[in-house]
C-alpha cells in the first residue's frame, strides 16, 4: 500500500505528480486521492503535523485487516502439539474439530485448503517440521561432510593431514554430534558411530546413513542394489540398531543430515576462519567447544535448545547402551626393533627394551594397542592416529647408559652408512633429517628407510644416481619420489631427465623403420593378400 502520510506531505509542499510519482513510486490515483482529501478537509502544513497515525488507517484503508478480523484463528499452537504427538491424525480431523467448534458472532471459519495452508505456515515458521515429520527416538543420520579442515605438521610446517569431518543428527529434536578424524576408511567410520552413541547416551532404533562406500557397496556393479558393508553390520549387531540407507537420488531421505552439514559448515567451520590447528585432538576440542554452544545454547524457532527437547522427548524412547562400547579388534605379529618400538600402522610404540629382536603379538583396538609375549601383557599404549611415524615411548621401557649391547639408530650411523652409496644419497639423508629436525624420531625412521629399502641389492647401484636428480631438479627428498626415479632409471637403463624427453622439433615425433633390418625368419605378407578378390561370373551352362 502506498505511503499517503508522505504523498500528502509532498503534496502540501507543492510538489508535482511526475516528482511525487518518480519518488515514492506510487500511481497517480494515489496522488490525487490524497489531493482530494487535502481539500475536502481543508488540511495545511500546520494541521497535517499534528494529525494522529489512526488518520491515515481510517481515509486510507483497503480493508485487508478488516477481511482478516472476519475469521475465527485457530489455536495453531495447540493443533502443532496434537500433531506432533500423534503420528496417526491427520489434518482433516484437525479441521473438522476446528468447525466444530462455536464461532465469535461476525466471524466465519477457514475452508480445508486455507486451514492447511495457514498450518504448514507455522509449523515451518516454529520449526517444528521435524517434529512432526519424525517420531522422537527413532532415527540417528549419519554422514561425512564433503569439506576437509588442514592440519600443519609442525616438524615441517607443511600440511600434513586434511581431517574429515563425520556428522551425525537426531531428526526430531536436530541433536547434532560432530567430530573429526584422519580419513574415512571403515575402522574411523565404526569409531565416529561408538563416539555419537557415547554422546547421546542412548541407542535409536535405526541409523540412516548416505550410501558411503564405508556403509554400503554393490555386489553387481551394473545393478543399482546395494548391500550393507558386512562390518558395519556387525556394529549394528552388537547393538541391536536396524541400518537403513538412504535411497540413492532421493534427497529428501537425508534432508536432515544435508541441513546439518550445512550447519557445521557455517557454526563450526566458518567460526575457525585465520585458526590453525596443529593436531586431530586440538581440532576435535575446538569442534567439541563450537557443538557445545549449538546444542546447548542455540535456542530452536520453539524456544528450546536441542539438548533440551532431546532429553524431554527423544531419550526416554530410546534404549540404555551396552555396559562394554563396540570395539573392533586386529591381532598383528611384530618384531622389536634395535631401538625398542614396534610399528603397527606406521606408528611406533615403546617395550621393554629386553625384547629386542623378538617376534610379538600386538591386539589393535581403535583406542588401545596392547602387546604380548605369547599371553603375557609386557606394554600397552594409547593408539595414536594422524600424522605417520610418531613415537609413544614409555620411559620405563628405556635402558640405562650403563647397559651395553643396546645402541639407537643415530644420525652419525645414517651419515655414515649414506657415504658408503655416494656424495648426493649423502646430502639426501642430511636433508630428511633437517625437513625432520623437529620430529628427531620420525627423521631417522624416514632416512633408514631409504637406505635399508630403496639402497638394498636390488637398487644399491641406481640410489645414488636417483639421489642425484632429487638434487639437480630440487625434488622432494622422500621415498616415493626416490623410488619413482629409481624404476624409470631400472627401467629405461638412463638417468631421470626432464628436459630431455622433451622433443625439439616435429621430427622429434617421427621415427624411420629399415623393413631390410627385419630378420629373414619374419614371414610379411605382401600387399596384394590385402586386396578385394574380384567376383568372376560364372559362367551359364548351355
Amino acid at each position: 500500500m502506498a505511503n499517503f502520510k508522505d504523498i500528502m506531505a509532498m503534496c502540501l509542499d507543492g510538489a508535482s505528480y511526475a516528482v511525487i510519482s518518480a519518488a515514492l513510486g506510487c500511481s497517480n490515483r494515489d496522488i490525487a486521492k490524497a489531493k482530494s482529501l487535502i481539500a475536502d478537509l481543508a488540511i495545511t502544513k500546520e494541521s497535517f503535523a499534528q494529525l494522529d497515525p489512526g488518520f491515515f488507517d481510517r481515509h486510507f484503508s483497503d480493508h485487508r485487516g478488516a477481511r482478516r478480523e472476519r475469521y475465527d484463528q485457530p489455536d495453531f499452537e495447540k493443533i502443532a502439539k496434537r500433531l506432533a504427538n500423534n503420528k496417526h491424525l491427520t489434518r482433516h480431523k484437525l479441521w473438522m474439530d476446528y468447525i466444530a467448534t462455536p464461532a465469535t458472532q461476525g466471524e466465519s471459519k477457514y475452508q480445508y485448503s486455507q486451514f492447511c495452508e495457514r498450518l504448514r505456515d507455522y509449523i515451518r515458521t516454529t520449526g517444528m517440521t521435524s517434529v512432526i515429520e519424525h517420531d522422537p527416538g527413532q532415527e540417528l543420520y549419519v554422514d561425512w561432510a564433503g569439506d576437509k579442515v588442514s592440519i600443519i605438521d609442525q616438524a615441517t610446517d607443511t600440511v600434513g593431514m586434511r581431517a574429515s569431518i563425520f556428522v551425525a543428527i537426531c531428526p526430531y529434536s536436530s541433536l547434532l554430534f560432530v567430530t573429526a578424524t584422519a580419513n574415512e576408511r571403515m575402522d574411523n567410520w565404526i569409531a565416529c558411530h561408538v563416539k555419537a552413541l557415547e554422546y547421546l547416551g542412548k541407542r535409536p532404533g535405526i541409523i540412516v546413513p548416505d550410501n558411503a562406500p564405508t556403509a554400503t557397496y554393490r555386489p553387481v556393479k551394473s545393478k543399482a542394489a546395494r548391500r550393507i558393508q558386512q562390518r558395519y553390520a556387525d556394529f549394528a549387531d552388537y547393538y541391536d540398531i536396524l541400518i537403513v540407507p538412504a535411497r540413492p537420488a532421493k534427497p529428501r531421505d537425508k534432508s536432515a543430515v544435508e541441513r546439518a552439514v550445512q550447519l557445521v559448515y557455517t557454526r563450526i567451520l566458518g567460526y575457525f576462519d585465520g585458526v590453525t590447528f596443529y593436531s586431530l585432538d586440538e581440532l576435535n576440542e575446538a569442534v567439541a567447544e563450537r557443538l557445545d554452544d549449538i546444542n546447548m545454547h542455540m535456542p530452536r524457532p520453539d524456544g528450546l535448545t536441542r539438548r533440551e527437547l532431546f532429553d524431554a522427548d527423544e531419550a526416554p524412547m530410546m534404549r540404555d547402551l551396552p555396559d562394554t562400547p563396540f570395539a573392533e579388534v586386529s591381532w598383528r605379529h611384530v618384531k622389536v626393533d634395535r631401538n625398542w618400538h614396534i610399528c603397527c600402522d606406521y606408528q611406533y610404540y615403546s617395550v621393554p627394551f629386553q625384547y629386542i629382536g623378538k617376534t610379538l603379538r600386538a591386539r589393535l583396538t581403535n583406542s588401545l594397542v596392547s602387546i604380548f609375549d605369547g599371553d603375557e601383557l609386557i606394554a600397552e599404549h594409547s593408539r595414536m592416529h594422524g600424522f605417520k611415524y610418531r613415537y609413544s615411548t614409555d620411559p620405563a621401557h628405556t635402558p640405562d647408559k650403563e647397559i651395553t649391547g643396546v645402541k639407537p639408530l643415530t644420525r652419525d650411523e645414517l651419515s655414515t652408512r649414506a657415504s658408503s652409496f655416494g656424495p648426493a644419497t649423502m646430502k639426501v639423508i642430511a636433508m630428511i633429517l633437517e625437513r625432520n629436525a623437529k620430529a628427531v624420531p620420525r627423521g631417522l625412521h624416514m632416512a633408514r628407510n631409504v637406505l635399508v629399502k630403496l639402497g638394498n641389492k636390488h637398487n644399491k647401484t641406481t640410489l645414488e644416481p636417483a639421489c642425484q636428480q632429487v638434487l639437480d631438479h630440487n625434488l622432494a627428498p622422500n621415498m616415493q619420489v626416490i623410488a619413482r626415479i629409481q624404476s624409470d632409471i631400472a627401467r629405461n637403463d638412463r638417468t631421470f631427465d626432464n628436459t630431455s624427453a622433451a622433443p625439439t622439433d616435429q621430427a622429434a615425433h617421427s621415427r624411420t623403420v629399415d623393413i631390410t633390418a627385419i630378420p629373414d625368419a619374419v614371414y610379411l605378407r605382401p600387399a596384394s593378400h590385402y586386396d578385394t578378390p574380384k567376383k568372376t561370373p560364372k559362367k551359364k551352362e548351355d
